[in-house]
């Protein structure tokens, strides 16, 4: 079994050192780049891979790229916003002597807002972060299939659930 697992081990460093070996373009960001790492223009992609493939793919991959990267800066910001005031919240209620937040709340009416308002940018701090990098990884794995395809990458391989079980992948 040792032997078997080994030889796959093999296999895979080879496949992964065969396709970087012959990769002329990658993904930066949400750009595609060629070897000397040079930014490719828009008219460059559409020689590259066709019109239809960039209009269907890369616009759209860019737009959940960037969108994602924007929600997870906001969802950061916002949950540490979040988080900020609920630490000043049961501070103020503890200044004030009380032992339980909600108890604090239902006397306090400024305690009240200050518990609603953190609870409030708290989820929703963590909403923008789920959705953004859930966004961010969906258009990442579309600009890579994108460089994948102008690097003309015939053989792909996978690890995972395979129709007899689970192991290694491959697609010639």
């Amino acid at each position: 079994m040792k032997k078997v697992l080994i030889l796959c081990g093999v296999v895979a460093a080879f496949l992964c050192i065969a396709q970087n070996a012959n990769a002329q373009y990658a993904r930066k960001g949400a750009n595609i780049v060629d070897l000397n790492k040079t930014v490719l223009t828009d008219q460059q992609l559409i020689n590259l891979v066709g019109n239809d493939v960039y209009e269907e793919t890369i616009v759209g991959a860019r737009k959940q790229f960037k969108s994602g990267r924007g929600l997870i800066t906001g969802g950061v910001i916002g949950l540490g916003a979040g988080l900020a005031g609920a630490v000043m919240t049961s501070l103020k209620a503890s200044d004030e002597g009380y032992d339980d937040l909600t108890a604090a709340a239902e006397d306090d009416e400024t305690i009240a807002l200050m518990y609603l308002g953190s609870s409030i940018l708290t989820s929703l701090g963590g909403t923008a972060l789920t959705g953004g990098i859930v966004l961010k990884a969906i258009g990442k794995r579309r600009l890579n299939w994108v460089a994948d395809h102008a690097n003309g990458v015939a053989v792909t391989y996978r690890l995972g659930a395979t129709p007899n079980g689970f192991g290694l992948a491959l697609n010639f």
